[in-house]
C-alpha cells in the first residue's frame, strides 16, 4: 500500500459510524463481479477503480451524498454515489446486494454488531 491509502484508511477510521476497513483483492472483485446484479452500477464502477476499500457501517454514518437508486423503464438501479470525505481520482462508493455482503462478511471474518451494512469506496 502507498502513503495514499495510508492516510485514506486513517481518515476513515475518524468518520463516525465506520469500522472493519479492508482493501479488496483481485480474486474478491472476480467473485462480485460474477455475483453482483447487473443493475447494481456503483458496485461494478467500484470493482473497476485501481483501489476498492470495504468498509462496513451501523446507522450513525451519515446519509448517503446523492440518491442511491433510480428507476428507468420500471427497472431499479444502483449508481455510484460520491464520497465526500476522501479527496482523490475518481472517487465513488455503493452498497452492495446480499450475496456480495455475505461474501464479504465471511472473506474478512467479520462480527457485525448493531446491523452494520458493508460499503464499497473506490479510487484510481
Amino acid at each position: 500500500m502507498t502513503n495514499i491509502h495510508y492516510r485514506i484508511i486513517a481518515k476513515l477510521q475518524t468518520i463516525k459510524g465506520i469500522s472493519n476497513i479492508h482493501q479488496l483483492r483481485a480474486y474478491d472483485k472476480k467473485f462480485i463481479k460474477e455475483n453482483e446484479s447487473p443493475n447494481n452500477l456503483g458496485v461494478h464502477a467500484c470493482i473497476k477503480r485501481k483501489v476498492t476499500l470495504m468498509i462496513t457501517h451501523d446507522s450513525s454514518f451519515r446519509d448517503p451524498d446523492s440518491r442511491i437508486s433510480y428507476e428507468d423503464h420500471g427497472q431499479i438501479y444502483f449508481p455510484p454515489v460520491p464520497f465526500h470525505e476522501i479527496s482523490g481520482k475518481n472517487v465513488i462508493s455503493s452498497s452492495p446486494g446480499e450475496k456480495v455482503h455475505d461474501y464479504l462478511v465471511e472473506r474478512f471474518k467479520l462480527k457485525l454488531l448493531n446491523k452494520e451494512a458493508t460499503l464499497l469506496i473506490s479510487f484510481d
